[in-house]
Formats: C-alpha cells, structure tokens, sequence
C-alpha cells in the first residue's frame, strides 16, 4: 500500500489496505505488548482473589465473580463501536488515553466499598481495554507486515501471557496475604508503568484509513467471519469458565491454596506464554487451521484431566499444559480472519475480540451460576471441557476460508 500526506501529517495513509510494514517492527511491538501486559494481569488476576473479594464484600463467590462478567461483557460490546467512533483520532494519544482511563478504573475497583460500585468501576475498566487491545493488535499487524504477522499478533498477545505469568501470582498472594484491594492497586501500577513506557517509546503511528460504523457492522454479514468468531467465543468460555473460579476448583479437588496456588497460577501463566508465542509461530509455519486443531483437542483432555487430578505436581503439569493451550488459540484466529478479510485488518480483529470477550463474560457468569448452585469444581471443569468440544466442532466445519472482497 503507498501513503500520502495530509496538511501538517505525512503519516496518515490515504488508501485502504494495511501500512506497509516497518524494516525495524519488534521494538514499537513490544512497546505494544507493555499496555497488554497491564490487560492480561488485570483480566486474570481476579480469578485468583475472589474468594478475597466475596469476604470483603459479604458476597458470595458466584457473585464476586460477575465482576470479571462485567468487565469482559462491557469490553465485548463496546469494542467494535469505540472502534468506529475514534476511528480519526491519532494512536498513540487514543491509546495513552485507554491506558490512563484503565488505571484510573483499577484504583477505584480497590476503593469500592460494595460490589455495584465495583462492578461499575469493573465496566470503566472494561471500556478502557476495549479501547486499547484491537488497537495494538491491528498497529502491530500493520508494523510487522504480512510475512511476519503471526508473529507481531503473537508478542501482542504475548504480553497478556506475561501479565498472566509475573502479575497474576504476584497479585494473587498480595490478595491472599495483604488484601484484595492491594492486588487491584498492584495492577493499576502496572498499568502505569505501560503507560510511561507507551509515551517515552512508540514512536507516532499512522492513521488506519476509517471505516463507517455501518461498513463494520455488514462484515457480520458474512457467515464465515460470524463462525470464526464464534469458535472463540466458545473456546474463551471453555477456558475461563474453569480459570475464573481455579482457587475454588483447585481447593476441592487437590486441596491447593495460598502460595501453592499462586505458583500453580505462575505455572499455567507460564504455559501460556508457550502457546501464546508458539502459536504465532506455528501459525505462520503449518497454518492456523492446523494450530486451531491441536491447541483445541489439547485444551478439551487438560481441562478434562484437571477434574480428577487430586496431587499438587500432577495439577501443576497439566495447568502448564493447559495455558498453553488456552493461549494458543487468539492468534491464529486473528491470522485467518486478517487473510480473510484484509482491506479490514483492525474491524476483524476487534470482532475477534470481542468474541473472546464475550466468551470470557459467559464463562464467568456460566460459571458462577453451577457454583452458586452447588456444582462441584470437577464437574465445573467437565463443563469447560463441553464448551472446547462444542468449539473444536465449530471449527472443524468452517474449513479453511478464502479471501472475501469488500462488502
């Protein structure tokens, strides 16, 4: 694709298509990856202090855990349409800007004194990652180009892993030995600590070409890109249906906690930086049908796996290997529909998104439900594993896509 100049800017393109690749990409992608380390401890750490959230609050479990709804359901909403709204307004400054709100959002989550105002500041939260994930993801796709876009949407996606594997255990034993407010308040600092980096180091980025709210919208129109979507909508809720309640599925069936819990969380966060950056690679190499294939199949038998086993080093193998799997999947989702449809590189990937997120909200409010009604962790984790079935199958019958045309 050429870029011209507008009056005063020469880094706004004046055609469609993606931006033609950097010669140096790693270094503004992984100033990228910082702002989604901040999202990635902030999504999962919750998970690990929740029995902390419903004692402080006077809540049950099931309903502390609606505050992971809150967030992932305002962020699967929103994202599409923020997306079309600030559309002509500059990256970097947008992206500082969902940065600061998601900060902002963390610090009053650990001031709330009740759950409504915890959820509303959960949903102030949710509007700030809505904001920044499909902006980086699309900026590091556009900066790496297409030979090596697997592997830009990997770091991407990789710096959530990161987040997952040093802030989630370190926000977990905070939470367990401190308070839970103290891990909401270590995750606002880390979203700080991206947003100083974000400001001092990327570089200014150019304007995607805008698409209309309307043009966004018809690309659901097309049953291949609804069917992708809805695979990770199934496979995001088959992991974190089980991930959002793991100190309460962990406690009763290996009777993990505290510290071994934070390890064990360490240890699945670990795996998932594997698949998370495998993937990207794997995807580029076999194709992402192939990866989709293979991290599917890997998550459904862990998840199954993790309902009867009762020892600490036999639930620590396979939490490794099920991260891995649950983290595999994003990127190559993100690689098929780019090639799907790649005149709407950043519209496909906030759907993409959003499918995750949705996942994530009917996970956690799926979740709490079985165990607000007694449902045991083991067959929690049997229901997961029904939803990574049910999401294998969805993608075994979209096939492999060809390119679509413009609505």
């Amino acid at each position: 694709m050429t870029t011209g100049q507008t009056a005063g800017n020469d880094t706004r393109p004046t055609a469609a298509g993606p931006t033609a690749p950097s010669a140096n990409w790693v270094r503004p992608v992984a100033v990228l990856a910082l702002g989604s380390f901040a999202m990635g401890t902030d999504s999962f750490v919750l998970g690990g202090i929740l029995p902390q959230i419903a004692h402080g609050l006077n809540e049950s479990t099931g309903a502390a855990g609606q505050v992971i709804t809150a967030f992932s359901l305002t962020y699967a909403v929103s994202a599409p349409f923020l997306a079309s709204f600030t559309s002509k307004l500059p990256r970097k400054p947008l992206m500082a800007f969902a940065l600061a709100l998601f900060v902002l959002a963390n610090v009053a989550s650990a001031a709330a004194p009740t759950l409504t105002l915890l959820l509303i500041a959960r949903v102030v939260a949710g509007l700030g990652a809505a904001l920044y994930t499909p902006n980086a993801s699309a900026a590091a796709a556009a900066l790496a180009g297409p030979a090596r876009r697997g592997q830009a949407l990997a770091v991407i996606l990789g710096g959530l892993t990161v987040g997952t594997v040093f802030g989630v255990p370190i926000g977990t034993a905070i939470g367990q030995h401190v308070s839970w407010q103290a891990s909401l308040l270590f995750v606002a600092a880390v979203g700080a600590v991206a947003l100083l980096g974000l400001l001092v180091t990327l570089p200014t980025l150019p304007l995607p070409p805008a698409v209309a709210l309307g043009e966004r919208l018809r690309v659901l129109t097309h049953g291949r890109v609804v069917a992708i979507v809805s695979f990770m909508l199934l496979a995001s809720a088959s992991s974190i249906v089980v991930y959002t309640y793991i100190a309460t599925v962990l406690r009763q069936t290996a009777g993990i906690t505290g510290t071994t819990l934070a390890v064990t969380l360490l240890l699945w966060g670990a795996g998932g930086t594997v698949g998370a950056f495998g993937s990207g690679w794997l995807s580029d190499r076999f194709g992402p049908e192939r990866t989709l294939i293979l991290a599917g199949v890997v998550l459904i038998v862990t998840t199954v796996l993790l309902s009867i086993a009762s020892t600490t080093p036999l639930v620590m193998i396979i939490m490794i290997v099920n991260g891995a799997a649950a983290w595999a999947a994003a990127t190559p989702n993100n690689h098929r529909l780019t090639a799907l449809m790649p005149h709407l590189p950043s519209v496909v990937i906030s759907f993409n998104a959003s499918g995750i997120y949705f996942g994530q909200a009917l996970g956690a409010a799926l979740g709490g439900v079985l165990i607000g009604g007694g449902l045991s962790g083991g067959k929690l984790c049997l229901t997961g594993a029904g939803l990574g079935v049910l999401a294998l199958l969805v993608h075994l019958l979209i096939g492999k896509p060809k390119q679509l045309q413009t609505a």
